[in-house]
């Protein structure tokens, strides 16, 4: 398959659509930068696969034996409310490596989270795939006139916890 047919897969559009060079020349940039970077683990979010397997194709096609191996991931939401993915372009709505222990918790505090919406929840999210399969449970601290505090050991009972 013709690389710029591959481009315009990976940039969402049709064969047919017209391409700007931009769109053509982003993704090819994307796969160079594996081999540039000499990566033999490529470890991205799955909306970066259609890139990871045009690299593994170019490697067919110039007969390069090793491949990268392709380690996608699933893709964090974003913070905000209906942000599917966490975007460097507001950096307000994603936690970067670099942050601060003080902007992970702002970050965090500012999230959207309303009580009782489990569906597209940005903060059940990171719940369900970093802290319950790394520290196994969460406790939510309450005063004593609140309940005390909620232990709580799987992840599907914080959506029926109150």
């Amino acid at each position: 398959m013709f690389c710029g047919d591959r481009c315009s897969q990976i940039m969402g559009r049709e064969e047919t659509d017209d391409l700007s060079a931009a769109q053509i020349m982003y993704p090819c940039m994307q796969c160079a930068d594996i081999f540039f970077l000499k990566a033999d683990i490529c470890q991205l979010g799955l909306d970066q696969r259609k890139v990871n397997m045009l690299a593994r194709e170019y490697c067919d096609a110039k007969r390069i034996k090793h491949k990268p191996v392709i380690l996608s991931h699933h893709m964090m939401m974003g913070l905000g409310e209906g942000q599917a993915k966490m975007s460097k372009s507001d950096p307000e709505s994603a936690i970067f490596m670099e942050d601060s222990a003080a902007d992970v918790n702002r970050k965090i505090k500012r999230a959207f989270c309303p009580p009782g919406i489990v569906k597209d929840n940005p903060i059940l999210d990171y719940c369900r795939t970093i802290i319950f399969p790394s520290l196994g449970s969460i406790t939510v601290e309450r005063s004593d006139t609140n309940g005390g505090n909620k232990y709580i050991f799987d992840f599907d009972l914080v959506s029926v916890s109150g």
